[in-house]
């Protein structure tokens, strides 16, 4: 077989053999992505059935207990009031409240009276056996003194889910007051009641007696077929016994889903596998097979025609086959000493070759990532300011309220991970700040809370004094989870993770033993926060290379190895130092050791507000080409007391600036905008009579640019997106510098 054949050959079965893998890796990787989705999915409608259940019965309990700190159940307990039953209860309260049956038991522990609603919906006696299951359930609420214990309870039985709430009948609602005996009221959670609960989930609920107990989860997936699953929800009793359970029938969307991108996924790896085998062949035929097939028969030639003969290899291009070709024609003199000079120039053209490749790749991948950086902090931008004036909208005790000052935190780290982005690619340098250790942690605490960790508890132990650092939050938060989910993926994501914050000064005395990692830190104070797990540990032949980059001893796909690497470098940005504890089998201890700072001095007065000295309202221009910052941000400046002007760019910016009938008193203005950018701008407005401030607000300029900047033409440089406070500060500051 020819070479040009096998190299054919060769490069088709390898390309093959790589196409299939990917194909197989990418359609287990997608497979167990939707199966996971799946299962939380299922896990968070079963959860909320079970809740808005519990509501229902907490709701019911309420009624109870209104009921029962009446002074008329406490007359009628008396002996008092012998018409109460007939008064309060009759057949329309309790199909209002739907109440199925009431028990009221005195002090003893005896029934009083007791009626239920029959399927007739008239009122009848209680049966004896129910009475004398309430009234032993009652017992808790009698035996406490306080008045304050309630019941709160599920009942199956003949074939029926019921709620059941008891409640202390007592004079005085008022806690610590003795009750006078007990009030139960009960509810048949029956067809109608399942109907109106499937209508609140807004999915089909079933209800089954026949409950399962599960020691580790209350809820559960059963999978009907391709196309509808069941999450089944356990309902337990006051005792913990489970006596229901809730089915909720959902459908299988993403499962066809993950199916459907994985096939897709399978033909785009096999058609992509199939151009680069054919694209690889055609190159290697061209450029170098065929080129060698003509040398080949250039030097049979030449061999046949014996050392008398005049025959030479053909020189075509320039290139290495070329050099080679030259050296062969001069075998005859030089050949050694030619073929030592050849290697040589070649390894060197093959390293400078791949130094420059390097240099453009690094140099391609900052500009696409300053690029990406400043259209997502646009983004950012305007969604911090609708998020900003939405909450300021909302009552402080209303239900999204916390919800919206949660999305503002994540959209501050965001806005710190567009900031490493643009650090990378040297156009933005780390933002240090006072940090609170304890509130570094919890802010942490919570963007894990999503399940990052699995089922894995986190245990926290914190000085009971305040300790401060100096660090950038956003980089220090993702060192943290890094951490925290090597050592969820170190224990199976099962297990406990415990983080301890202690602080110590180096250098330490001669008998005591230096910690890991601690041994080239600068003498002073420092805190030290361990992150430990309860895993199998690391290999004694591995631990010292745990930071190298891209190191890992992961399975293929579970990670990359540069995550401490990553973690690494800014520990030492931040005067800082990482170090790593493990013995096998005992688990591993990852030490954090950042130098402590003071506590910063409490900023005196608060913001006023946006007007000038003599009390008018201050008229601003601002101009950004982002019409979603400009309208997000124009309504915040407005709602602040500013008066707003927008324009879309510098062009349009210059011409309202120049045809407004009165004074402006400040411009806002982006950096990158088309036909007429922000220092453009700028400058034709600072050449004007009595120019007013000039503030930049841009998420693509550097620290060193921004230093630049407020020297020539801007009164200050802001980097987006920016906290709405911290911009009305500024921009108030710079009119009243200017005033």
């Amino acid at each position: 077989m020819k070479l040009q054949h096998k190299a054919w050959g060769l490069v088709l079965a390898t390309v093959g053999l790589l196409t299939l893998i990917a194909i197989w890796v990418s359609g287990q990787s997608v497979s167990a992505t939707f199966s996971e989705m799946e299962q939380n999915r299922a896990a968070i409608e079963s959860e909320r059935a079970r809740r808005v259940l519990d509501q229902q019965r907490e709701v019911f309990t309420a009624n109870a207990k209104d009921y029962a700190y009446w002074s008329d159940t406490v007359a009628f307990l008396a002996g008092q009031n012998d018409g109460y039953v007939k008064e309060n209860f009759t057949t329309d309260n309790m199909a209002t409240l739907r109440i199925s049956e009431v028990l009221l038991v005195d002090l003893q522990g005896a029934a009083k009276a007791g009626v239920r609603l029959n399927e007739a919906d008239d009122l009848v006696p209680m049966h004896e056996a129910r009475a004398q299951l309430l009234a032993s359930l009652s017992q808790p609420v009698l035996d406490d003194a306080s008045g304050d214990t309630v019941v709160r309870t599920y009942h199956a039985e003949s074939g029926a889910l019921y709620l059941i709430a008891i409640a202390a009948v007592r004079a005085d609602a008022k806690t610590g007051t003795a009750p006078q005996g007990a009030m139960a009221m009960v509810r048949k959670f029956d067809e109608k009641e399942l109907v109106a609960f499937s209508r609140v989930l807004m999915h089909p609920v079933e209800l089954t007696l026949e409950a399962h107990h599960h020691a580790d989860t209350t809820s559960y997936l059963v999978l009907e077929d391709d196309a509808s699953a069941k999450g089944h929800a356990v309902i337990m009793d006051q005792l913990g016994v489970p006596v229901a359970e809730l089915i909720v029938s959902l459908d299988r969307d993403l499962h066809q889903q993950g199916q459907s991108m994985a096939r897709a996924a399978a033909w785009a790896v096999a058609a992509t596998g199939l151009l680069m085998g054919a694209l690889l062949v055609w190159l290697l035929d061209k450029f170098l097979l065929r080129r060698l097939q003509t040398m080949h028969d250039d030097l049979k030639l030449i061999t046949d025609q014996g050392a008398s003969g005049s025959g030479l290899v053909h020189v075509v291009g320039k290139d290495e086959l070329t050099a080679l070709a030259q050296g062969l024609n001069r075998l005859l003199e030089r050949v050694r000493s030619d073929a030592a000079e050849q290697i040589a120039l070649h390894d060197r053209q093959e390293a400078l070759h791949m130094q420059l490749m390097q240099s453009q790749k690094t140099e391609a991948l900052g500009r696409f990532t300053s690029g990406i950086a400043h259209d997502f902090n646009n983004s950012l931008a305007a969604i911090g300011g609708w998020m900003r004036l939405a909450d300021e909208d909302l009552d402080k005790d209303h239900p999204s309220h916390e919800a919206l000052q949660q999305a503002l935190k994540a959209t501050r780290y965001a806005n710190g991970l567009m900031r490493q982005l643009l650090a990378f690619s040297r156009q933005s340098a780390p933002r240090l700040e006072d940090l609170r250790v304890c509130h570094l942690i919890e802010e942490t605490r919570m963007l894990l809370a999503s399940g990052l960790l699995q089922t894995c508890e986190m245990v926290v132990t914190c000085p009971e004094s305040v300790v401060w650092v100096r660090a950038d939050m956003t980089q220090m938060q993702q060192v943290l989870v890094n951490l925290m989910m090597n050592a969820s993926d170190a224990m199976g994501g099962a297990g406990k993770i415990r983080l301890s914050v202690e602080q110590r000064t180096f250098p330490l005395g001669a008998d005591e033993v230096v910690p890991e990692g601690a041994a080239a830190l600068m003498p002073g104070r420092y805190v030290c926060m361990t992150v430990t797990d309860e895993g199998p540990g690391i290999a004694p032949e591995h631990i010292n290379r745990v930071f190298d980059p891209f190191f890992t001893t992961k399975t293929v796909g579970k990670g990359t190895g540069l995550g401490l690497s990553v973690a690494h470098g800014i520990m030492a940005r931040h005067n800082g130092a990482i170090g790593v504890s493990s013995r096998l089998g005992s688990g591993t201890s990852m030490h954090l050791y950042l130098p402590e700072c003071l506590a910063p001095a409490m900023a005196a007065g608060a913001a006023g507000d946006s007007t000038g000295k003599s009390g008018n309202v201050l008229r601003l221009l601002f101009v950004d080409d982002d019409q979603l910052v400009r309208h997000a941000w124009g309504a915040l400046l407005e709602r602040l007391g500013w008066v707003v002007t927008r324009a879309r760019d510098g062009e349009e910016g210059w011409s309202l600036f120049q045809q407004s009938q009165h004074p402006w008193d400040l411009v806002l203005t982006d950096l990158s905008m088309p036909k007429l950018d922000g220092i453009g701008l700028a400058q034709r407005i600072r050449a004007t009579r009595s120019p007013p401030p000039i503030v930049l607000m841009s998420g693509n300029v550097s620290i060193e640019d921004a230093a630049h900047l407020t020297q020539t033409d801007f009164a200050a440089v802001l980097h987006k997106p920016v906290d709405a406070d911290q911009l009305n500060e500024v921009l108030k500051d710079a009119v009243a510098f200017t005033g």
